[in-house]
């Protein structure tokens, strides 16, 4: 899940632990995989607590909706791209809650969101995404 304000001019993403292997210390998007019998939104809102706690709630309870499906490469998996937006101060609250998978959440605006060393070939997704978010403004 990315999180960002209407704008969509600032983002909500997690940074992994040092002992994230093979990709200590990169970035990801709030999220993770589907467990069997359960449906991609359930299995975002179990992830988003198992990461957040309780600051997931502000997640859950905003609207979602799907904005992208991809094969990441090299890794091969098949990713959802879910959206979330939130009001701005949402987002600030978020950057201040305990991340409890990984090392932290972070605030970052498109620029440097394209530049973050993501994990598992996730740049694929985010170049695709902030295609997407170009071409509506």
């Amino acid at each position: 899940m990315i999180v960002t304000t209407p704008e969509r001019r600032r983002f909500f993403v997690q940074q992994k632990d040092a002992a994230y292997e093979p990709h200590p210390l990169g970035y990801s998007f709030f999220g993770g995989a589907i467990e069997e019998g359960e449906t991609l939104l359930e299995a975002l809102g179990r992830e988003l607590r198992e990461e957040l706690g309780a600051a997931a709630d502000r997640l859950t309870a905003a609207p979602t909706r799907h904005v992208l499906t991809a094969t990441v490469e090299p890794a091969g998996f098949r990713y959802s791209l879910f959206e979330v937006l939130v009001d701005e101060p949402t987002l600030e609250a978020l950057a201040t809650a305990p991340v409890f998978e990984g090392e932290r959440g972070a605030l970052f605006g498109e620029r440097e969101l394209s530049a973050l060393p993501f994990i598992w070939g996730l740049e694929s997704v985010v170049t695709a995404y902030l295609a997407q978010v170009l071409e509506k403004r």
